[in-house]
């Protein structure tokens, strides 16, 4: 080695120049020593022998200077040829943790080192070290001080980084060296929450409390309804952007798990509150008009709950009401929200009116409200009454509450009676906001054969002697010679230890404990006959098991309350009771079917977690579930055929292809896109849409939904019956057309096909002759040869790839090279001629042959755009290859062949339209109205026609073409045109 030579880091010898990192070479013997350790070390790491390796280093530094031992140390890390492949398991690491060890033994005389190296020392230290894996990357760090305070020039090597797009390496290389005040959130931050890298973000911020809440409210303001937070990213130019991620609804989770993590105030986050809180307001409409689960008094108290004093959830949650036509709820809300008459809907208003005329003589709303709570708690009695659900079998004399330690003691007297059977049971109020305090135990159900005792956390948490309460607890759940009962009581002692973290021994400790569930889940497994009755499976849970066994379901409409209101309603107090009385009856009848049909089993082995198999349930396991599988698609058939047999008999009229007016669901876009091909009024969702928007789009523009799965059961509540189709997905697109237009009875003519643009919904079209469309695409075609835009066709034909320095655009188009005829593009085909007149007409009457196609799409039904025509010049069409050799290889001669094929295609077309002009579409869809500015390739109405997309040789064969008016988009009739009439041809009527 030259002493005299900087020596720089293998990495960037032949990249940019870097500050220079080298071990003082002060004599060749150093320089020898450096070299032979490596060689020896990457001999011995060849081999694994690790340990070798290790007293090959001690060796080596105790031969030099402690001043040395640092540099010594760098050059066999630069040396390491396994640093730079980012290995788990390197000898890097390995002479990392070695040379560590050193280091703890001479701390002091290592200080003095560290000390004396220079910051360009240490900035190629770190040039290296983000090259490995951060297990050594972290120990570099640490062995050579680059985390140290006064590091923050540093700070260079991370904006190369940056300028790389390198977010991830700069996360990590700025959260080791502690220097995230050197960096904005958009330097680093976003980019990393754009890529969906939220794992690097937390341990970026979380030493820094200001740094978490400025990202907090950061992305807060995203949230906003206001802030177009599509173009905001776009101005990154982040590469990798996760666009899908960054909806309104997944930036909230991410806002509420930051608040969370590092224990933030709700109050920073004022949009993410709304987003929030009307997603829990959908919820709970779902669950009152859709799923019809939960009674209106709970509803009306979790609604309560979740909108608060907030004006903006407050009138939301009254359109809401309005859109599920419920005028004379949404009426009632207004009033009690005390919201100004005048902004409201007419139709509220109109509802306002008539409820104050039903009030007679009420001539104070606050009464009305007083009574509401009364008509809805005789609402919810009747259902509970119902003969549709299980009931309990206790009269309410045999319920107690108790809600205080003496009551406590009384009810211990009962419970802990040897060889008693206890049913337990736990409620909580659900937090559907941020705003809402963590939930916590509220009642705590413990059910005898004759008593149900109902335990008023809520009172019994607040005493100040807590003894009484643990020793209760304690002595019920350790106790051997009670057995407890429970369903799915995982989740409840999880939520009791949480809230109540000194029960925590007695809930670990517990003993004889009886998992429904769990036998629930054995018995279904092993196929055991014990159940008298059959499940539909719409019920789930102890629902299920109860109807299982007993006929009837249980009524959960009571399940969501708000368990810490006091006093408990009637409703309430029945189903707390009820759930955990049921527990006993199921236990006693599974116990006597099981001596009856299977008496070596009992409830305590069905009861483990352990997976219980019959002797054939191996092999029935498999075809259990696609036989399952079979049936669910089967069910969904039929029930997909009833539906439109209802509809059938709501319209009997076939309606043509245009006037059928749909939204289409985010899910379903190529059936919209079909649909558009069949002449129907498509609007469709974009990626990003949420469902409810669909729903207004249909309200407002009168339209049919298009939707599948669970947001069918949402959306069809808001539109009249039939007008919402459940689409099957497990059919083509292609299909799913004919299925959507037998469901609305819809009549398709060849007239309909391509009568709407399948980009952008249009169906007005301005007709374009060729000569005038050849104009078009010659100056689109000139202008972008001169801004560059021709590299690009060159690029894709390369073997190599090429960089072109930023801003380098290729030499002006010089017309003298283009008199002299065709060019040789850069691909190594000959591209189309442009001539003078003069020349031109020399050619033709020359007899000179027209030249073949070389045609970049051979899709005949495309879009174009615009160009302008220079009077000096005219287009004679594409040229063939001027020899063979131009073909590279196979496959590309197979793209020329099926470009050849296309343009076949399209001749035989055009001669059609040379013998007689084709339109293929009805001049009632032609707009006359408008012109076309050759100069600037536009329509009148500033749309821009896209040429760009057309192939050079269907300028030759094509004699009209159709522009649309919305978009620009360039169709002829083409063979795509024709497929599309095929495929559908069954469903075509002719007229």
């Amino acid at each position: 080695m030259d002493q005299n030579r900087v020596w720089i880091p293998q990495k960037h010898r032949k990249e940019e120049v870097q500050v220079p990192c080298p071990p003082a070479d002060k004599n060749r013997k150093m320089t020898q020593l450096y070299e032979e350790t490596l060689e020896i070390m990457k001999s011995l790491w060849m081999k694994r022998e690790k340990e070798m390796i290790k007293q090959r280093l001690r060796a080596s530094l105790s031969s030099i200077p402690i001043e040395e031992h640092l540099q010594l140390v760098f050059f066999l890390l630069d040396g390491s040829e396994d640093l730079r492949s980012k290995k788990v398991d390197s000898m890097a690491l390995v002479i990392l943790q070695e040379f560590e060890k050193v280091v703890k033994s001479k701390e002091k005389d290592y200080e003095r080192a560290l000390s004396n190296l220079s910051e360009s020392y240490k900035l190629g230290v770190l040039q290296l070290a983000t090259m490995a894996h951060t297990n050594v990357f972290n120990k570099m760090c640490h062995l050579y001080g680059l985390n140290r305070p006064g590091n923050e020039f540093l700070s260079s090597h991370v904006q190369v980084m940056l300028a790389r797009h390198q977010y991830k390496e700069a996360s990590i290389c700025v959260t080791a060296l502690n220097l995230q005040h050197l960096f904005s959130l958009e330097d680093i931050v976003l980019p990393l929450i754009f890529q969906d890298k939220v794992n690097l973000v937390e341990p970026y911020v979380k030493p820094h409390k200001d740094l978490q809440e400025e990202l907090v409210k950061t992305l807060d303001s995203y949230c906003s309804k206001d802030f177009d937070l599509k173009s905001f990213i776009g101005s990154f130019d982040v590469p990798g952007t996760r666009f899908e991620k960054l909806r309104s609804k997944n930036l909230s989770k991410l806002i509420i798990r930051l608040l969370k993590l590092y224990q933030l105030d709700s109050s920073l986050c004022p949009n993410t509150l709304q987003v929030r809180g009307l997603g829990s307001m959908r919820y709970l409409l779902y669950k009152k008009y859709t799923e019809k689960s939960v009674s209106d008094a709970t509803w009306d108290e979790l609604m309560m709950s979740t909108v608060g004093s907030d004006e903006f959830l407050q009138r939301e949650l009254v359109e809401l009401l309005m859109s599920y036509n419920d005028s004379p709820l949404a009426a009632k809300f207004a009033t009690r929200f005390n919201l100004s008459v005048d902004s409201l809907h007419p139709v509220v208003q109109n509802a306002i009116e008539d409820l104050t005329l039903e009030e007679g003589s009420q001539s104070c709303v606050q009464k009305s409200e007083e009574c509401w709570d009364d008509e809805l708690e005789e609402t919810d009695n009747d259902a509970l009454r119902s003969d549709k659900y299980y009931q309990l079998k206790l009269s309410n004399d045999c319920i107690h509450i108790v809600d205080s330690i003496n009551k406590l003691e009384s009810c211990a007297q009962d419970v802990m009676m040897p060889h008693s059977v206890v049913g337990i049971d736990m409620e909580w109020k659900p937090s559907l906001t941020i705003k809402q305090s963590t939930s916590r135990i509220s009642v705590i159900q413990l059910s005898l054969s004759k008593k149900i005792f109902l335990l008023d956390m809520i009172a019994l948490g607040d005493v100040e002697d807590r003894k009484p309460i643990v020793n209760f607890f304690s002595e019920l759940f350790t106790n051997w010679d009670i057995i407890k009962l429970g369903y799915g009581a995982e989740t409840d002692f999880l939520m009791l230890q949480k809230s109540y973290p000194y029960l925590q021994k007695s809930i670990k400790e517990r003993e004889s404990f009886v998992d429904l569930a769990v036998v629930h889940e054995n018995v279904s497994k092993m196929n055991l006959k014990l159940f008298p009755q059959i499940s539909d499976g719409r019920e789930k849970g102890l629902s299920e098991l109860v109807l299982l066994c007993f006929g009837k379901p249980l009524n959960k409409m009571e399940q969501m309350s708000n368990w810490e209101l006091r006093p408990l309603r009637n409703a309430q107090i029945n189903y707390a009771a009820l759930d955990a009385f049921c527990l006993l009856e199921v236990y006693e009848f599974l116990s006597k079917r099981l001596a009856e049909l299977y008496p070596e089993l009992d409830l305590q082995q069905l009861s483990s977690r352990r997976t219980m198999k019959s002797p054939s349930s191996g092999e029935k396991g498999k075809k259990s579930k696609k036989a399952a599988k079979t049936q669910r698609q089967k069910e969904r058939v039929e029930a997909f055929q009833q539906r439109m047999n209802k509809v059938a008999e709501l319209s009997k009229m076939a309606i043509p292809a245009r006037e059928l007016r749909v939204v289409c669901d985010n899910m379903l876009q190529g059936l919209g896109r079909y649909l558009r091909s069949c002449g129907v009024d498509v609007k469709i969702l974009e990626n990003g849409d949420d469902h409810g928007v669909a729903a207004k789009i249909a309200r407002e523009e009168s339209r049919m939904i298009l939707t599948s799965g669970i947001p069918y059961l949402t959306l069809k509540s808001h539109v009249p019956e039939g007008c919402c189709m459940d689409v099957r997905t497990d059919l083509k697109a292609r299909d799913q057309v004919g299925d959507v237009l037998n469901y609305f009875n819809v009549r398709v003519t060849s007239r309909d096909i391509f009568s709407r643009c399948h980009v952008c919904n249009g169906n007005s079209y301005v007709q374009i002759i060729q000569n005038d469309m050849k104009r078009l695409w010659l100056e689109a075609h000139l202008a972008r040869a001169s801004s560059g835009l021709r590299r690009q066709e060159a690029d894709r034909h390369q073997h190599q790839e090429e960089r072109i320095p930023s801003g380098a655009l290729p030499p002006p188009i010089d017309k003298q090279k283009m008199s002299s005829g065709a060019s040789i593009n850069d691909s190594g085909r000959i591209s189309s001629e442009v001539l003078p007149r003069s020349i031109y007409s020399e050619r033709m009457s020359s007899g000179a042959p027209p030249p073949l196609i070389d045609s970049d799409d051979d899709d005949d039904f495309e879009v174009a755009g615009d160009c302008n025509y220079d009077e000096e010049f005219v287009y004679v069409g594409p040229v063939a290859s001027a020899s063979p050799q131009y073909k590279q290889e196979d496959e590309e001669e197979d793209e020329i062949l099926e470009e050849e094929e296309g343009l076949e295609e399209a001749a035989a077309i055009g001669e059609k339209q040379n013998q007689k002009l084709v339109h293929i579409y009805d001049p009632d869809l032609l707009r006359t109205d408008l012109s076309i500015d050759f100069k600037s390739t536009k329509l009148s109405n500033d749309v821009i026609i896209q040429t760009e997309a057309i192939p050079e040789g269907v300028l030759n064969h094509i004699g009209v073409f159709y522009v649309c008016s919305q978009c620009g988009k360039v169709f002829w009739a083409g063979g795509h045109y024709q497929r599309i009439t095929e495929q559908f041809g069954h469903l075509i009527h002719k007229v």
